[in-house]
């Protein structure tokens, strides 16, 4: 009778992941420069002139099935869900009707992105927008004036009955001094619940407040948060 003996499984470690802002057609040459010991980024970095940052940012793979695939064809910006299994699709029409209706509500203002059309259901195309995503900046890279015009294209927003919802830094972009906000793809646009309408878009304002706080706090270290609504408060509380 054979006698058995435990075996070693040794698995291989995992890959470090790759966010990446190339098409597929350039993912090889990606992984060779990090076998080179430099990323993309860096390599961006010892080389500014060649490729303006935004242009870098854009054409990614998302980063989950929840997230939309985006591309850039010229000037132009196409985020699509056509790839994504069913329920993600299907949320991903939502969001980019959502998206659609913000930049119709927004038209003609400078600092956000023209609605241009939807190929299909599942797609949508923007203008392309140049900057530097706020995110990606340190601190003392922020001038007074950029962040003054930022707060003045934020109430612009608001006042067209526009809350963004998902002002986080790396969806506000700075080219030149020149603000500019990104992604209305969680958007909330007025008349959209006609019951709870005002108290949606009201909190939904406070979300962009809050953000705008951090972003004052980040690079000046000063600002008063905003009084965050209950439901808000709760959820910090207890995470």
């Amino acid at each position: 009778m054979s006698t058995w003996k435990p075996r070693l499984f040794v698995f291989p470690a995992p890959c470090a992941s790759v966010v990446s802002c190339r098409p597929s057609g350039l993912f090889p040459q990606r992984e060779g420069q990090r076998r080179k010991g430099r990323t993309l980024e860096q390599d961006t970095a010892r080389h500014p002139a060649s490729d303006p940052p935004q242009e870098d940012k854009v054409p990614y793979r998302p980063r989950n099935v929840w997230k939309a695939s985006v591309r850039r064809e010229g000037d132009v910006i196409v985020k699509e869900y056509s790839g994504a299994p069913f329920i993600p699709r299907l949320f991903g029409r939502i969001s980019l009707s959502w998206e659609e209706a913000a930049l119709r509500k927004l038209e003609g203002m400078e600092g956000v992105p023209a609605f241009i059309g939807r190929p299909s259901p599942h797609a949508i195309q923007i203008s392309a927008v140049r900057g530097r995503p706020l995110d990606k900046m340190r601190s003392g890279e922020l001038s007074e004036s950029c962040f003054k015009n930022l707060v003045s294209l934020l109430m612009d927003i608001h006042e067209r009955g526009v809350a963004h919802g998902d002002l986080h830094q790396r969806n506000i972009l700075v080219d030149q001094d020149r603000p500019a906000v990104i992604d209305f793809s969680t958007a909330y646009v007025k008349g959209r619940v006609p019951f709870l309408d005002g108290w949606i878009l009201r909190n939904m304002i406070l979300l962009d407040l809050e953000r705008l706080y951090k972003v004052e706090r980040k690079f000046f270290d000063r600002g008063d948060p905003p009084r965050m609504f209950f439901l808000y408060r709760m959820i910090k509380r207890f995470r």
